[in-house]
This record gives C-alpha cells, sequence and structure tokens, in this order.
C-alpha cells in the first residue's frame, strides 16, 4: 500500500514539473513574441517618416546651430552680405519669424533681424531678404563690419546661427575656425 501512494506522489510531482516545464516554454514563447514585436515596432518606427510617428531611438546630442555655413569669399566680401541657401531658410528660418517677418523677408526691403553675437555678447541688426536672381537669401546691413571684420572671419571658418524664441533673436556663434594656411 505505501508502495502505491508513492506511485500517485510520483505521478503528481512529474504532472508538476511537466506543468512547470510547460509554463516556462509558455513563458519563453512570450517573452520572444514580445521581444520580435518590439524589434518590429522599431524597424516601424524607424522606417516610418510620417509627422505624427515618435521614435524610440534614443538621442543623445541636438545640436543647437541649425544653421551652419562654412564662408566662402563672397561671404568676407565688399558686398558686405552672408549668402544663404534657399531651403536652409525656408526650413529653419522662415518658421521661427511672425508672419508679417516672414511675407518682409521675401521683398526687395527685407525683414529686419536681431542677432546676437554669443561669444562677446553683443546684440546687432542685420536685414533678411530673398535675392530675387539666385532664389537665395541674404543676411545685409552690418555684415562686414559687426562680424567679418570685428571677429576677423576668415574662408573656410564655419559658423552657425540658432533661433532664441525667448528673445526672438538669432544666437551667432563662431564653431570652427579655418586652419591657417
Amino acid at each position: 500500500m505505501n508502495h502505491i501512494h508513492f506511485g500517485n506522489e510520483r505521478e503528481q510531482i512529474l504532472k508538476k514539473r511537466k506543468s512547470c516545464d510547460e509554463a516556462n516554454t509558455n513563458m519563453k514563447n512570450s517573452k520572444r513574441r514580445l521581444c520580435n514585436n518590439n524589434k518590429n515596432e522599431e524597424e516601424k518606427n524607424n522606417n516610418n517618416n510620417n509627422k505624427g510617428s515618435v521614435s524610440t531611438t534614443l538621442k543623445l546630442y541636438d545640436d543647437p546651430w541649425k544653421i551652419k555655413k562654412t564662408l566662402t569669399d563672397s561671404d568676407l566680401g565688399i558686398l558686405s552680405r552672408l549668402l544663404l541657401a534657399a531651403d536652409l531658410v525656408k526650413k529653419q528660418i522662415l518658421p521661427m519669424l511672425d508672419v508679417d517677418e516672414a511675407r518682409a523677408a521675401e521683398t526687395e526691403e527685407g525683414s529686419p533681424v536681431h542677432v546676437c553675437d554669443m561669444e562677446t555678447n553683443t546684440m546687432h541688426e542685420l536685414v533678411l531678404k530673398r535675392w530675387s536672381s539666385s532664389k537665395s537669401y541674404v543676411l545685409i546691413g552690418k555684415w562686414n563690419q559687426d562680424f567679418v571684420r570685428r571677429r576677423e572671419l576668415k574662408k573656410g571658418d564655419e559658423i552657425g546661427f540658432q533661433w532664441d524664441p525667448f528673445k526672438r533673436t538669432f544666437n551667432f556663434c563662431v564653431l570652427k575656425r579655418a586652419m591657417p594656411i
């Protein structure tokens, strides 16, 4: 009779072990499905170019200098103007201006913009306007006096602008100096 009792106990232990093994297998499969779903979601997010999508990619650094330019001879010349690419202006500058300022930038008069030199903590006023001949934009006014000469800018120097929404000004910085010849 004891032998039968142990047999029933052994059967129960084997059933429990089998049940635990099945549970572990189910849990592993669930984890696998969850991981695969996360990978699929991540791939969808990375491949999805819709404006409403949310990226799950961790970005450690977001460069604040959205408007960058490596200076050329024409940017440093006697015309006292900084030439800016049309797509850059349309994407990074015009949306920051109010409607009237953006409209004025498209005219021959242009729109006055305030520019703060972050390194010298000085405020300057330039005029942003669209050049009808080249369809690009320029910053004119005292560009040569207030920036080129005062900051001793040279061909190959990289400069940057960023919009300060609180002061409603553009911040200016020399990002990288050209290597001396």
